[in-house]
C-alpha cells in the first residue's frame, strides 16, 4: 500500500497509563508522528504526573480511565462517581501544569464494564453467552447513571471517522459517552496461561495484525472501515509494544487525530 489513499486508517488508543516505561514509549511515538489517546489511571498519573505533562506537551490527549481500574459493577454508584471525578481533576492539574488547556474529555471503562451489571465476574462470564446477551445490563439504571455523570463533568464521545458499523456486534457504541475499541491487540495476554486464541505467545499476538476477519473484530486489513485499536501501557509487555507499533508502521498504516 503507498500512500494516504491506500492506507489503513487507524485511532491508536492506549490503556493503563502511565508506567515507567511510559515516557519512553510517548517519545517513540512522537519522533514518528503518531498520534493517540492515552487513556490513563488516576493513581498512576499522580506517581508520573511530569512524564504526562510531557506527553500533553507533546500533543497526546490524555482521556480518563478511573482511579484504580476496578469493575464498575463492583463499585457502589458513589465509588464510582468518585473514581471518575478524582481521575477528572487530577486530569485537569495536569493539564493546568502543562500550561495547555484540556482541549477534549474522554473516558474508558476499566475492562469495559459500563458498570450495569451484578458484579465484575458476572461482567466478564457474558462473553461466553449467546451473543444477543452480550449488550443487556441486569442494572441498566447504574450503566445511565455512570453516563448521565460523565455528561455532567462534560465528557464526550468523540468523531471517529470512517468507522464501518456494518462490522460493529455492538451497533450502539457510539451513542454512548464511554470510548469503546473496534480491535483489541490482547497483547496484555503475553505469558498467561490458557490465554484465549494462543494469545499467550508473542508470535500470535503479532499475527492478530495480518488476519482479516471485519465480523470478528480484526479488520485492520479491512480498508473499508478505519479501526479504533487498543493496546497497553504495561511494562512486562514494552519491548512487545514497540514491535507491535512498528508492524503497524510497516503496514503504513495512517493514525488519526481525535483533536
Amino acid at each position: 500500500m503507498n500512500g494516504d489513499r491506500m492506507a489503513k486508517q487507524v485511532y491508536l488508543t492506549i490503556d493503563d497509563g502511565p508506567s515507567n516505561d511510559f515516557r519512553d514509549k510517548i517519545d517513540f511515538l512522537y519522533e514518528r508522528n503518531i498520534h493517540a489517546i492515552l487513556f490513563c489511571i488516576g493513581e498512576n498519573i499522580k506517581r508520573y504526573q511530569e512524564d504526562v505533562v510531557s506527553a500533553i506537551s507533546k500533543g497526546f490527549l490524555i482521556g480518563s480511565h478511573s482511579y484504580f481500574h476496578k469493575y464498575f459493577s463492583d463499585l457502589s454508584i458513589d465509588e464510582g462517581k468518585e473514581s471518575i471525578k478524582m481521575t477528572d481533576d487530577i486530569i485537569n492539574e495536569t493539564y493546568k501544569m502543562a500550561g495547555i488547556e484540556r482541549p477534549l474529555k474522554v473516558f474508558r471503562f476499566p475492562h469495559f464494564d459500563l458498570g450495569g451489571d451484578n458484579s465484575g465476574d458476572d461482567y466478564e462470564s457474558k462473553w461466553s453467552k449467546p451473543q444477543s446477551e452480550w449488550f443487556l445490563y441486569p442494572r441498566d439504571d447504574r450503566k445511565k447513571a455512570f453516563q448521565e455523570f460523565l455528561k455532567e463533568l462534560g465528557y464526550v464521545q468523540p468523531l471517529f471517522k470512517c468507522v464501518n458499523s456494518e462490522y460493529l456486534d455492538d451497533k450502539t457504541m457510539f451513542d454512548l459517552v464511554d470510548v469503546r475499541c473496534t480491535f483489541d491487540q490482547m497483547e496484555y495476554f503475553l505469558g498467561i496461561d490458557n490465554a484465549p486464541y494462543g494469545m499467550d505467545k508473542e508470535e500470535a499476538i503479532l499475527g492478530r495484525i495480518d488476519e482479516d476477519f471485519p465480523y470478528a473484530g480484526r479488520a485492520l486489513n479491512c480498508l473499508n472501515t478505519s479501526d479504533i485499536i487498543l493496546i497497553h501501557d504495561h511494562e512486562k509487555t514494552t519491548e512487545l509494544f514497540y514491535k507491535i507499533i512498528n508492524k503497524y508502521i510497516e503496514k503504513n498504516f495512517k493514525f488519526l487525530k481525535i483533536v
